[in-house]
């Protein structure tokens, strides 16, 4: 199922480029400052988080080494984790019933649909995460070499989300109240890990539960280790959560090949 999946994307590389050409173009369609929303959102959001954390409430992390990194720049780093699972999860539960058109072409890989809305959703965070590390320079901070682990670390939750894609989107098809649950679900994840507070804070009998019950916190805090903190991931830990992840890809793979048949008798 799961060499199936990865045959279909190599088998219709050009249709999913156009695919994910046309999402990016059609996000910034009919706006008056077209893509350069795609850097101006992000540079006001960290803007804004520095200027409130940083400033005005002068927050501090509260942990070793990141003194002179500002409050708002760690949460951006957790932020942009967030916004990519939020992004590809929510969108999933549409993803089928909002193409029905092509549901039933027989000939078209409805598979793909979900790696366009992953890889639309990566090109923004790719692009949130250069400004962040421009305004990192800018704040007289030095880049670590360890910022060349940052898709070493992104990589398992971009497998994670693949078979999550899958696996959601194929229950909107048939569970129509879940974009309810999934919105809940979201912000539970924001505020239920390393996010918006340091994974210390988090009283230690809890911490096993939030490490790996939260799709983020191991991601979250590798990737803020690579790129703020000049550190090495914990590579035990992003090592089970990279088997944890290609669990879920090789369920949701095999869920949807299973179910994509009944597909347009629902739809």
């Amino acid at each position: 199922m799961r060499f199936a999946m990865l045959s279909s994307f190599s088998k219709n590389k050009y249709l999913f480029f156009q695919m994910l050409k046309r999402d990016i173009q059609q996000r910034y369609r009919g706006s008056q400052l077209g893509f350069l929303w795609a850097f101006f959102y992000p540079i006001l959001m960290l803007l804004v988080y520095t200027f409130v954390f940083s400033i005005v409430m002068k927050a501090k992390w509260g942990v070793e080494g990141t003194n002179n990194i500002g409050f708002g720049l760690i949460l951006f780093t957790g932020l942009l984790c967030h916004g990519l699972l939020a992004e590809v999860i929510v969108g999933s539960v549409g993803l089928i019933t909002g193409n029905s058109q092509y549901v039933k072409k027989v000939v078209f890989p409805l598979e793909i649909l979900t790696l366009v809305s992953l890889s639309n959703a990566l090109f923004h965070m790719f692009l949130g995460m250069l400004i962040l590390l421009a305004i990192f320079l800018l704040t007289g901070n030095a880049l670590h070499w360890t910022m060349l682990l940052a898709p070493v670390v992104l990589a398992p939750l971009v497998i994670f989300l693949l078979g999550a894609s899958w696996f959601i989107s194929v229950l909107g098809v048939y569970v129509r109240d879940l974009s309810q649950f999934i919105g809940v679900l979201m912000t539970v994840l924001l505020f239920l890990g390393p996010i918006v507070y340091p994974f210390s804070a988090i009283p230690e009998q809890l911490q096993p539960y939030v490490l790996w019950l939260n799709p983020l916190s191991v991601v979250v805090e590798s990737l803020r280790a690579v790129l703020l903190f000049g550190q090495m991931p914990n590579w035990t830990h992003l090592g089970i959560y990279t088997l944890g992840a290609l669990a879920m890809f090789g369920f949701g793979a095999w869920f949807f090949k299973r179910t994509r048949d009944g597909f347009a008798d629902v739809i």
